[in-house]
């Protein structure tokens, strides 16, 4: 193949991969802006009334929940991919640009969700210092440092980019084994998702790991590594289930 073939055929890709792109960011982004307004209310709130009326609180209100804005992006995954899927397809795109457009969308996405988890997590420690009350921090790296910092946006960013293609690849369970089969491998498509959270010492399934912080420059080292590859992993599971997913005509 010459190299002038080898550009027009990648033109249609790079077409496909821009378009699944910009449709995956503009809903993530949208619903960044949703959940971390609700999100935020509820959080900056917690403490100040539990204080009003007696109580103790002591920080974790965001991280003792489960880091949930992983969640919404999951939503995404699979809402996207259910309304992209056939008409990607029809428009002359591929299942491989459809994953490769989520997953460059979900990192600009993910970037802000990052972004916004560290806001989150400095803002309530300043209520939680003018309430005079202990605050534990949240997350698995610590806030009061630069690298402390970086590691959380950089960490959340790759959980969200890896909830948004489990979400992919859970739509496309459903579509290649249908109903009953595709609930069953719900749970091993999330293994992604579980390893995302180990990495990053947040979400539901590094509950065990919440009293463990990250404290060295290896263990952070070792944490994003572990991120990105939880992502690559889901990137990968995500193309291969979608492979064999059954797509209805219109």
């Amino acid at each position: 193949m010459t190299t002038t073939t080898a550009v027009r055929d990648a033109t249609p890709h790079r077409r496909a991969v821009s378009a699944a792109r910009r449709r995956l960011q503009r809903y993530l982004l949208r619903t960044a802006i949703w959940f971390w307004a609700c999100w935020a209310l509820l959080v900056l709130s917690v403490p100040v009334i539990v204080n009003r009326y007696g109580g103790v609180a002591d920080g974790l209100t965001y991280d003792a929940a489960g880091s949930p804005a992983r969640w919404p992006a999951f939503a995404v995954g699979i809402i996207l991919t259910a309304a992209l899927l056939r008409t990607h397809l029809a428009a002359g795109g591929s299942r491989r640009s459809l994953v490769e457009g989520i997953a460059r969308g979900a990192v600009v996405g993910g970037l802000v969700f990052g972004v916004l988890t560290v806001a989150l997590g400095l803002v309530e420690q300043q209520v939680y210092t003018a309430l005079e009350r202990p605050y534990q921090g949240a997350g698995g790296f610590p806030l009061d440092t630069v690298s402390g910092v970086a590691a959380t946006v950089v960490a959340q960013t790759l959980v969200i980019v890896t909830y948004v293609l489990v979400g992919t690849a859970v739509h496309g369970g459903y579509r290649r084994s249908g109903p009953v089969r595709g609930t069953l491998a719900v749970v091993p498509l999330l293994v992604p998702a579980a390893l995302a959270d180990l990495a990053s010492r947040s979400g539901v399934f590094a509950i065990p790991l919440r009293d463990s912080p990250v404290d060295s420059a290896a263990g952070v080292v070792v944490s994003l590594v572990g991120a990105l590859l939880a992502a690559a992993l889901a990137a990968v599971v995500a193309h291969l289930v979608l492979r064999d997913a059954t797509v209805r005509p219109a």
